[in-house]
């Protein structure tokens, strides 16, 4: 029998494959994020504590990323946030996604675009994970409420309308989410990955009202390192 990992991967593949068939998407996205609602960190054997412990302090970065399957239609991958370290803000164009905390807490703060302002690419770098650098570029956005999540509760999701840019935060310790995004990231082009802050950084607008988000450099102070994935073995069938 597939594991439930397995089954995942699975339906994300069997979901976006028939992502311009209307009438069955809604249908298999919905089948998808409730498979997704039943993981846990004992589904993909992570366990933090002994993650953390065999890294030298001094290498520790503030997140962690494990790839578990990836190919040109999807992306499923692990990230691991260190305690007090968050995924600064950044934007998923185009794109679908499903995040499962599987670990912790997290503090997620998203924001609908209002609209796809079009700018040019012309980056001054390119990060790790293919977070890409613009200049004085702003982006017009709804802020959405602000939300905890841990692993008890079920999987959030966010659609290229809808909670398409977001921060990540951990929350009372370290946290691990499961990640589900299609079509992937790409390194140069319309799906590439930028960071933002609001407007007025120091005085956060208020929730459900416009603001507008500014493109900024990769920050600084992030940066991630990888682990290897220790789950079960993800074995594509078509179907």
């Amino acid at each position: 029998m597939a594991s439930l990992i397995e089954r995942v991967v699975r339906q994300a593949l069997r979901t976006f494959s028939q992502r311009q068939k209307s009438n069955v998407f809604d249908e298999n996205f919905e089948k998808l994020k409730a498979l997704a609602d039943q993981l846990t960190a004992a589904d993909v054997k992570l366990n933090i504590d002994n993650l953390q412990a065999a890294k030298p302090v001094r290498y520790e970065s503030p997140v962690t990323y494990i790839s578990v399957y990836e190919d040109a239609l999807v992306t499923v991958s692990i990230f691991i946030v260190k305690s007090g370290e968050k995924l600064p803000l950044h934007d998923h164009p185009h794109m679908y996604g499903i995040l499962k905390v599987i670990a912790g807490t997290v503090k997620i703060q998203s924001y609908t675009a209002v609209s796809n302002n079009a700018f040019a690419e012309s980056p001054s770098s390119v990060g790790r994970l293919f977070c890409q650098t613009s200049k004085s570029r702003t982006q017009r956005a709804i802020k959405m409420p602000e939300v905890l999540v841990n692993a008890n509760d079920g999987a959030c999701f966010l659609t290229p309308s809808e909670r398409n840019l977001h921060e990540i935060q951990s929350v009372d310790g370290p946290a691990a989410f499961l990640d589900i995004l299609s079509p992937p990231y790409v390194e140069i082009g319309e799906r590439s990955c930028h960071y933002f802050k609001e407007e007025n950084g120091d005085v956060p607008g208020p929730v459900s009202s416009e603001t507008r988000l500014i493109h900024i450099p990769s920050p600084p102070e992030y940066w991630n390192d990888v682990a290897t994935y220790e789950g079960p073995t993800i074995r594509y069938l078509a179907s």
